[in-house]
């Protein structure tokens, strides 16, 4: 089951949305979740239900509304990461993993983000907590003022984790892609001083040094003016360093290599997987496909297991496209066999139900949004529309493209499509996805996104990925294991144990 607070107060099971009632019962809800393993007394659920006069009937109506809950969420268990809501005297308590609910899952991985040493890693985790907001807490139930004293902080929570992504944005030169954002961020929240900070010095990256300094006077009018107050110390050391051209506001050079590590299951969601499973999910026996007379692939064998990143390395035309195609049944085997997620080769249909695929240049129809384009393929795999439009919307936000998810295609940049291609192949959630050359043409920041975000799919999903890449570092640092071909032969293999 899954709990949304973080906006509009819903629960969701098996992909369906559960009916909780009534603005005032799911009002209840929200503070049971809120409290999630913790005794709330009816007392408490009847005072912020009616903080002025409650009625006569208050502590029955409150009974009444929990006695509906409790039965809507009884018929929605499955066995696993169930709720329940309890009695205990004259207090309730929702019995739940926490991180079934939106608004502790968003605390747990920003925390989690915040104990990564490595801004690429951390990035996408905090992007991906911030996903999980669809506006205001409580949004459909409480006032904004009452949602302010339940959520305790919430809201902050959520900015500063803003700001600190927004920070590792810049430790990693990536001022250009995020000077449009605090430029609206800026204006929305014009005093908070760390944003004003954030814009100008993106500003100054850019070359505006003009745009960056009127940034300045601008947030220091508004303190003034509104709050009669001085801009903090951050602000005008950085003004004077902009003034003088400091070197050390210069964009630092992206790192090359960032270190492994085992990213928080949130990232996809709370239930634990397993990505170092025995569970073979691809095997190739003995693999061959012959062009006319030439041999592209020339008797390859090999496994791939649950969760595992497996390299195919070599220049081009050492077989490695043709060798995706075959596994992906866009090509027919001249011999040999193979299986995938448990079916074999053989069995077309079911066999593309269980991968995704992203081919070396993809195309995409520029006329769609990125939206658009993630639900019309989530019909084509028989998705429902609201279904698909849902998916589409967490898909997005796993690849960090929430913000463009309105905008046309043809607008994208090259690693926003990549991002865009990767979210296609996970629509049908598949067990295995094979991904040709992902990261061909892309500059280094590019690169270090999409192999971390890879890296997260496997890793965090258990989701297993076979890609092509010419690469040696790209292959060292994302593959758990790697097939070295040359000339459609198996040259030499380094596969996890």
């Amino acid at each position: 089951m899954e709990f949304r607070l973080l906006g509009a107060v819903e629960a969701w099971a098996q992909k369906l949305q559960l009916d909780l009632g009534p603005r005032k019962q799911r009002f209840a809800f929200a503070i049971l979740a809120l409290n999630a393993n913790k005794l709330v007394p009816v007392e408490r659920l009847v005072d912020l239900t009616w903080p002025s006069q409650p009625p006569r009937t208050a502590h029955h109506a409150i009974h009444v509304r929990v006695s509906n809950l409790r039965g809507t969420i009884g018929q929605a268990r499955t066995g696993h990461n169930d709720a329940d809501i309890v009695t205990r005297g004259s207090a309730y308590m929702l019995k739940v993993n926490p991180l079934c609910i939106d608004a502790h899952r968003f605390r747990a991985v920003v925390a989690g983000a915040r104990q990564e040493a490595d801004d690429i890693v951390r990035v996408p985790l905090l992007r991906h907590a911030l996903t999980m907001w669809h506006g205001p807490p409580l949004a459909d139930v409480a006032t904004p003022d009452v949602a302010a004293v339940l959520c305790q902080g919430l809201e902050e929570a959520r900015l500063s984790a803003l700001e600190e992504c927004l920070d590792a944005e810049l430790r990693l030169a990536r001022h250009n892609t995020v000077v449009d954002e605090l430029t609206e961020l800026a204006a929305l929240y014009p005093f908070r001083q760390r944003l004003q900070a954030q814009l100008m010095l993106a500003l100054y990256r850019c070359g505006r040094v003009t745009d960056a300094l009127d940034a300045y006077r601008l947030a220091r009018g508004r303190l003034a003016d509104e709050l009669a107050l001085e801009p903090e110390s951050r602000l005008t050391d950085l003004q004077r360093a902009i003034l003088r051209a400091d070197p050390s506001l210069d964009a630092p050079h992206p790192k090359l290599s960032p270190a492994r590590t085992q990213l928080p299951h949130e990232i996809w969601s709370f239930l634990p997987t397993a990505p170092d499973s025995d569970e073979v999910t691809v095997q190739a026996r003995e693999l061959t496909k012959v062009f006319g007379g030439r041999t592209a692939v020339d008797s390859i064998s090999f496994i791939a297991r649950k969760g595992e990143v497996l390299g195919l390395l070599g220049p081009r035309g050492s077989g490695k496209t043709t060798i995706i195609r075959m596994l992906s049944t866009l090509l027919t085997p001249s011999s040999g066999e193979f299986s995938v997620a448990g079916v074999p080769g053989t069995d077309v249909v079911e066999v593309r139900r269980r991968i995704g695929v992203l081919p070396e240049n993809a195309g995409y129809p520029g006329q769609q949004t990125g939206s658009q384009f993630l639900t019309y393929h989530g019909r084509l795999f028989g998705l429902p529309l609201v279904e698909a439009e849902d998916n589409a919307v967490r898909l997005l936000g796993l690849v960090g493209l929430t913000d463009q998810a309105n905008l046309r295609i043809s607008t994208y940049s090259r690693g926003m499509r990549q991002r865009l291609g990767i979210a296609r192949a996970l629509v049908n959630d598949p067990a295995v996805v094979f991904l040709d050359e992902p990261v061909l043409g892309l500059d280094l920041a590019g690169r270090q996104d999409i192999l971390a975000l890879i890296r997260t799919i496997a890793e965090s999903r258990g989701t297993t990925i076979v890609l092509s890449t010419h690469s040696l570092p790209e292959a060292e640092q994302l593959c758990t294991g790697v097939l070295l071909l040359d000339k459609g032969k198996l040259v030499s293999s380094k596969v996890s144990s």
